[in-house]
C-alpha cells in the first residue's frame, strides 16, 4: 500500500474545534460537581487541599486538579497553600447569595441531555412534559432577572410618571412574580397583580412569601381568559403571547385610558447568523409545548409579529409609542445571548 501524500489542511485545524468543545464540556461537569458537592460554600472562608479534601470525602489528587481548574477559569482564588472562592464565585455560587445562580446552571445539565441522546432528541422521543418544566424554568428566571436586568428594567420604568401614579398594575403571565415585587416596593401605592397559569402562581407565591410583599395573583391562561379587570398599568416580559396581535388587543381591552403598556420581550433579528444562534434555533426545537405554541426559532411562536408590524399594531389598536428601550442581556432561560427590546406604549384613545 502506498502512503497517502500529507493533507493539504493540517489536522490541527479539526482538533482545535474538538478541543474548544470538549474541554467546554469538561469545565460544565467540573462546575455542576462543584456545586452539587457545596465546594463554593465550603470556599467561602479559606482552606487547605488536604482540608478541603477531607472535608468533601474527595481524592486528594483528584481535589488538587479539580481546584487548579477552577482557579484557571476566574471561581477560586489561591494564596500559598489556601484556597478561597474568587469574587465572583462568592457572589454567584454561594448557595446563600441572594445573587445564586445554581439553578441556572443546574438546569443545562437536562439540555446537555438532549445534546448526549442527539439521535433520540432528533427522532422527537424526549420531549419536555409543560406541567414538568414550569416550575424549573420559573426558579431559573428568577435568578437570571434578580442578577440585573430587573434592576435595570425597573430602573427605566419608575422614570415614567406614568408608573408613579398609577394605582393599578398587572403584571401579565408574571411568573415569579419578581417585577411586581420591585415595583410594589418602589411604589407602596400601586397595587400589583400576577396574572398567570395556575401551576405557575404556585411559585410565584413562594418569592411573594420570600421578599414579604403584598402583591396578588390571578390564575388564567392569557389565550383564552380575560385579565379579570381594568388596569393603570400592564406590564410584560418574555412570555409566550408578547409580540401576539390578540395579546396586544387584550391589553389594550384591560388598561386604563392614559395607562402604560410596557412590554418587554426578544425580537429575533439577523437569525443563523452565527454558530451560538443556529445552536440555540436547534436546541429550541428539541421540544414542542402545546400550550405555549413555540415557533420555528428562538423566543418566538406561533402568531407572532416582527417589530415593526408589533409597533404599527399597537398604534393602529389606539396606543402611542412612547420609548424603545434596547437590553442587551444574557439570557440562559432561553438561549445563550437576547437582543430584547422594551416598549413603553401609551392608552390615548
Amino acid at each position: 500500500m502506498i502512503i497517502p501524500e500529507k493533507p493539504e489542511i493540517p489536522y490541527e485545524n479539526l482538533q482545535m474545534i474538538i478541543e474548544s468543545a470538549f474541554n467546554g464540556l469538561k469545565i460544565f461537569n467540573i462546575l455542576k460537581i462543584s456545586l452539587e458537592m457545596k465546594i463554593f460554600d465550603t470556599l467561602s472562608h479559606e482552606h487547605t487541599l488536604t482540608e478541603l479534601s477531607s472535608k468533601l470525602g474527595m481524592d486528594n489528587l483528584l481535589c488538587f486538579y479539580i481546584l487548579e481548574a477552577l482557579l484557571k477559569i476566574g471561581l477560586v482564588d489561591k494564596t500559598g497553600d489556601f484556597y478561597q472562592n474568587s469574587k465572583l464565585a462568592e457572589i454567584y455560587l454561594k448557595s446563600d447569595s441572594e445573587y445564586n445562580r445554581t439553578n441556572c446552571i443546574l438546569s443545562l445539565e437536562e439540555n446537555a441531555g438532549l445534546w448526549n441522546s442527539l439521535d433520540q432528541t432528533l427522532q422527537g422521543n424526549l420531549e419536555r412534559k409543560e406541567e414538568a418544566f414550569f416550575p424549573n424554568i420559573i426558579q431559573v428566571m428568577a435568578e437570571d432577572c434578580i442578577a440585573g436586568e430587573l434592576q435595570e428594567t425597573v430602573n427605566l420604568v419608575e422614570k415614567y410618571t406614568e408608573f408613579h401614579d398609577s394605582k393599578s398594575l398587572l403584571d401579565l403571565a408574571g411568573g415569579h412574580g419578581m417585577y411586581s415585587i420591585a415595583f410594589s416596593k418602589i411604589n407602596p401605592d400601586i397595587e400589583c397583580y400576577v396574572f398567570d397559569l395556575p401551576e405557575v402562581l404556585v411559585e410565584t407565591r413562594k418569592y411573594i412569601k420570600k421578599y414579604e410583599s403584598n402583591v396578588k395573583t390571578v390564575p388564567g391562561n392569557f389565550y383564552k381568559d380575560d385579565f379579570a379587570g381594568t388596569y393603570d398599568m400592564i406590564f410584560s416580559s418574555y412570555n409566550p403571547g408578547g409580540k401576539n396581535p390578540d395579546i396586544a388587543k387584550k391589553a389594550y381591552e384591560s388598561l386604563n385610558l392614559n395607562g402604560l403598556f410596557v412590554n418587554k420581550q426578544y425580537f429575533p433579528e439577523n437569525e443563523n447568523k452565527t454558530l451560538e444562534e443556529v445552536l440555540d434555533n436547534l436546541e429550541w426545537n428539541f421540544t414542542n409545548f402545546e400550550k405555549s405554541l413555540k415557533g420555528e426559532t428562538r423566543y418566538s411562536f406561533k402568531g407572532d409579529l416582527s417589530f415593526q408590524e408589533y409597533l404599527d399594531y399597537l398604534k393602529e389598536l389606539g396606543f402611542e409609542v412612547i420609548d424603545v428601550h434596547h437590553i442587551d442581556h444574557l439570557n440562559p432561560s432561553f438561549g445563550t445571548v437576547s437582543r430584547n427590546k422594551m416598549i413603553i406604549a401609551k392608552k390615548v384613545r
